[in-house]
């Protein structure tokens, strides 16, 4: 397993803590599942970076993954329903979106 991609992976989570907070201010509540998950992928990709232990890199992909999944299930209605607003959505969007790329090529490198 090559670490670069985690470490990668680990800037683009601490970049997504900011624009997902500004979210979590706009949105509230509703999107509490999603934050949730951000941090646990957080805590773990960098507890993966730290250790290198095989069996944390491979949770700390797979919570990338689920930070990806729960970001377009929570702000799909928002986006469905409320295009006007989805400009401010783009940039967690975007960076949340390049998660399951780098957990992928993490583990398979």
């Amino acid at each position: 397993m090559n670490m670069t991609y985690q470490v990668i992976a680990l800037a683009i989570l601490f970049s997504s803590m900011v624009t997902g907070f500004i979210i979590f201010r706009m949105q509230g509540m509703k999107l509490a599942p999603h934050f949730g998950a951000l941090v646990l992928a957080l805590i773990a990709t960098l507890a993966a970076v730290i250790t290198g232990i095989p069996v944390i890199v491979v949770a700390a992909a797979v919570l990338q993954v689920v930070v990806t999944l729960t970001a377009y299930t929570q702000l799909f209605e928002i986006l469905r329903d409320n295009f006007q607003t989805s400009p401010g959505y783009s940039a967690h969007l975007a960076l949340v979106t390049m998660l399951p790329v780098l957990a992928i090529a993490g583990l398979l490198m």
